[in-house]
């Protein structure tokens, strides 16, 4: 395929600002992703709040079902009691004092039962305390961030539109076949696919970008600058810098 100094310049400058646009193209990948991942750190920090307050609140249910058994105990002591002057015999006495002593005993393992769980409260509700006053820290930082990121992507995506309009205007004087090849190597993954063939003291050269050696009569046709040269190990379109600068500097 015809080519010449002028065409590899422009692909050149074409592949520069790909570049550039492929580096917008990340950043529109990396600021939904950073701010979907600090919306993740608000839930994070509500999440732990929202536990300590049902950590606190379990204690509570615990402690008044406690409180409730505790008053059913001391009622069936009031109870027992009041029916020890009742009783007629020794062994209805007796079983009934039974019946006290460990209804005692298990409200005295309730009343410190209790306790604990007033001490369990205690320690819940400062953590609710410490756990919604970092929740409301991280949030307003949280949320200033996604503030800025937002308006980052905005200015990202106006710059996006800015460079695929030039590069419009870059790739118009392109022929349309040439512009096809460049595209194809492209296409293939290779980022940059306009690739320096750096000479060698020996006077052999190797592809700038995978840095494989190039055989000598592939260096030649590079130094024309007539046809298309890829490399043989990468594919990527070829040029000598010194070559293509020399041919740009004699161009009338």
């Amino acid at each position: 395929m015809a080519l010449n100094a002028e065409h590899i310049r422009r692909l050149i400058e074409l592949q520069a600002h790909d570049q550039a646009i492929d580096a917008v193209d990340k950043s529109l990948a990396d600021i939904p992703a950073f701010i979907a991942d600090l919306k993740n750190k608000i839930e994070a920090a509500r999440q732990k709040a929202s536990q300590a307050k049902a950590q606190v609140q379990d204690f509570e249910k615990k402690k008044k079902e406690r409180e409730l058994e505790l008053a059913q105990k001391e009622e069936a002591i009031r109870k027992h009691s009041g029916e020890l002057n009742t009783v007629k015999t020794n062994e209805a006495f007796k079983a009934l004092q039974v019946e006290i002593d460990r209804a005692k005993s298990e409200v005295g393992d309730i009343e410190t039962k209790i306790l604990e769980f007033m001490e369990q409260i205690d320690g819940a509700q400062q953590e609710f305390k410490k756990a919604t006053a970092d929740f409301g820290v991280e949030e307003k930082a949280f949320l200033a961030q996604i503030a800025e990121k937002e308006s980052d992507l905005a200015a990202v995506k106006a710059k996006k539109e800015t460079l695929l309009a030039e590069r419009k205007n870059l790739a118009e004087p392109i022929p349309e076949d040439i512009h096809k090849i460049y595209d194809h190597v492209r296409s293939r993954g290779k980022r940059d696919p306009v690739s320096k063939a750096i000479k060698k003291s020996d006077g052999g050269a190797v592809c700038g970008a995978c840095r494989m050696n190039l055989a000598p009569q592939m260096v030649i046709e590079v130094t024309k600058l007539k046809n298309f040269v890829f490399c043989e190990s990468c594919q990527r379109i070829l040029y000598i810098p010194e070559v293509l600068d020399k041919a740009l500097a004699a161009k009338p």
